[in-house]
């Protein structure tokens, strides 16, 4: 075992990087740093009982680029490694996302690892990122403005992904490729200066280095660090989060809006950027400046609701917080009668049966069932609230707006659209949750009844 393995192997030992008997998928470039990473790993599989396979995006930005993807295959094929790849025009995602190059790839690129991994069963992503890609992050995210998260850098572990290079520095790697005759290729658009990393790594850490030879080590130090402290910070979040956690759905987070005033406005934040990853499925966060502005939302006026990004909302309402991605689309179903219908873009479903009205000595006044007059509810559709919406509340005789109903048993403008209506003819029958109609109610000549239990989490 040469020097480069020693350093990888201890990588691997002191952040719990792999297990015996691992599948793992390598993030492969045709680069310096992937092909190392390859070929490193590929030395350790049986010390490891590792199975290897690789996989490689192309992009598609440069002409040559067909070119580092026949080169991947080939070194693959040469270790009798099972080799992925597929071609993605990165240029028209960046234009329509209005995202960077850099941005779109590294989310391209990530998305297709884990497509590959879950379909596949791989139990690792191992991509090749270096202690000299930590230290340009870290300067980059300070430069543009960042918490402790991104001062503590590329982590060496997240989930699945493993970074077993996270502590060698490129010039090692280089001196290893080329000690050992191994080949590799060379992307021209790393030396463009027109990208901020690329402009970070000619000049910013040459500069560095010169006030301070130690200058990159120094900061993979501060890294670790750093690392342990957010950790710690993170472990106390999620046992919060998960005390004010209410409901938890694929659109909506909802908070214990009483719990949250009583934690420090630094965990508030914490909590929120939670339910925003949660919600984004992804590792970015809001900038600090609309992150400020939506955590000011929970010592504002009931109703104050502030955007957290990508089609993110953060919305307060008397007792609850929620964080929810805005615009789902829902259509209208028929109600099955008896039976059990979904409710379109929700964990929600409603089961209905018919039963005689002898065989119902009580009507329950529990706000997720409702009994209703069977011969008045002509077929049944649900559908959601729109403006001008109004009923007869239950033992009133005026109608009023469901706006109003809304704001009187304080549910937020984020949950309206989602609470299910029970209709009949285009008349509101049932408020899921809330109320019956006194249209529809049973009374004195009722002979068979409709109930609707609504079930399952928002």
């Amino acid at each position: 075992m040469d020097n480069m393995e020693i350093l990888v192997t201890q990588t691997i030992y002191n952040f719990g990087l792999l297990e015996n008997g691992d599948s793992v998928l390598v993030a492969l470039s045709g680069g310096p740093d992937s092909v190392a990473l390859l070929h490193l790993l590929y030395g350790l599989k049986d010390k490891y009982s590792i199975k290897l396979a690789a996989a490689h995006l192309d992009h598609g930005i440069r002409k040559e680029s067909s070119k580092d993807r026949e080169f991947c295959r080939q070194l693959c094929r040469s270790l009798d490694i099972k080799f992925h790849s597929k071609r993605s025009n990165v240029g028209v995602l960046a234009a329509k996302s209005k995202t960077s190059l850099e941005e779109t790839g590294r989310e391209a690129r990530y998305a297709y690892l884990n497509l590959l991994a879950d379909k596949y069963r791989y139990d690792r992503i191992a991509t090749g990122h270096t202690a000299d890609d930590n230290v340009e992050t870290v300067i980059f995210n300070l430069a543009r403005g960042c918490g402790l998260s991104g001062l503590s850098g590329i982590p060496p572990k997240r989930g699945r992904i493993i970074r077993p290079l996270i502590e060698i520095r490129k010039q090692d790697i280089l001196r290893w490729l080329d000690a050992h005759d191994i080949d590799y290729r060379i992307d021209k658009t790393n030396r463009s200066l027109r990208y901020a990393r690329n402009r970070i790594r000619a000049r910013i850490v040459p500069e560095l280095e010169r006030l301070n030879r130690s200058a990159s080590e120094n900061i993979t130090r501060l890294t670790r660090n750093i690392s342990e402290e957010v950790e710690f910070i993170d472990s106390v979040a999620s046992k919060a989060f998960k005390e004010c956690l209410l409901k938890a759905g694929n659109s909506k987070i909802v908070l214990d809006l009483g719990k949250i005033k009583g934690y420090d406005k630094k965990l508030r934040k914490k909590l929120v950027v939670e339910a925003y990853r949660r919600l984004g499925n992804g590792f970015y966060r809001p900038s600090l400046e609309v992150l400020s502005g939506a955590v000011g939302v929970i010592d504002r006026k009931s109703g104050a609701k502030s955007p957290l990004g990508s089609g993110i909302w953060i919305e307060k309402s008397k007792y609850y917080l929620s964080i929810f991605r805005k615009g789902i689309q829902r259509g209208q179903v028929k109600l099955k009668i008896p039976g059990t219908t979904k409710i379109p873009s929700s964990d929600l479903f409603l089961k209905s049966e018919v039963l005689e009205r002898r065989e119902v000595r009580k009507l329950k006044t529990d706000p997720a069932q409702a009994f209703l007059d069977r011969a008045l509810v002509a077929g049944g559709t649900i559908r959601f609230w729109k403006s001008g919406d109004r009923i007869r509340p239950f033992g009133m005789r005026g109608r009023r707006l469901l706006s109003d109903v809304f704001s009187d048993r304080g549910v937020p403008s984020s949950e309206r659209r989602e609470i299910p209506l029970l209709t009949s003819k285009g008349e509101i029958a049932w408020i899921a949750g809330i109320m019956i109609s006194d249209d529809f109610k049973v009374g004195p000549d009722t002979k068979k009844i409709l109930s609707v239990r609504l079930c399952g989490r928002s």
